[in-house]
């Protein structure tokens, strides 16, 4: 008699792990079940019908990818530094119109913007860096999934 507990091989088709989906060596869903026939079971990868584009011929300079009308390759992941500078500078800009322009109106709404476009202009820094996050993390999902691709996983 055998021990229930004792570990035995998976593949033999005896044992407690005979039917075992998990067996070591198997990707996850190729556990040999009959039922995983067919191009779209578990454990199996239909490739794409839309052909992928071919990146070793795109252009990779900054001018180049600015006019690739195919869009393979992205401009926005190289100036997004650019960009946020750019957009924080005219939020300091904004501030510092906003507080001339109400002390020019007179000393109590100089007062009140004094204490307000700080805040206001935190706010603006920080819903543009969210914003630049956002858009990194679109075009990094972008490149992960392409790779995963190339590699045959989706």
């Amino acid at each position: 008699m055998t021990d229930p507990h004792q570990s035995q091989d998976p593949q033999s088709g005896h044992g407690p792990y005979a039917h075992d989906p998990y067996q070591a060596g198997q990707r996850y869903g190729q556990g040999g079940h009959a039922q995983d026939q067919g191009p779209h079971a578990p454990g199996r990868y239909a490739r794409s019908p839309y052909p992928q584009p071919d990146h070793q011929d795109t252009p990779k300079g900054f001018l180049a990818r600015l006019f690739d009308l195919s869009f393979d390759r992205y401009v926005t992941t190289s100036i997004i530094k650019v960009i946020f500078i750019i957009l924080v500078v005219v939020e300091v800009l904004w501030a510092l119109s906003t507080l001339a322009l109400a002390f020019d109106t007179g000393p109590e709404s100089g007062v009140i913007a004094l204490i307000l476009t700080p805040i206001g202009l935190f706010i603006a820094v920080l819903l543009t860096r969210v914003w630049m996050e956002l858009l990194v993390v679109i075009f990094k999902i972008k490149e992960d999934l392409g790779a995963i691709r190339e590699r045959g996983g989706l």
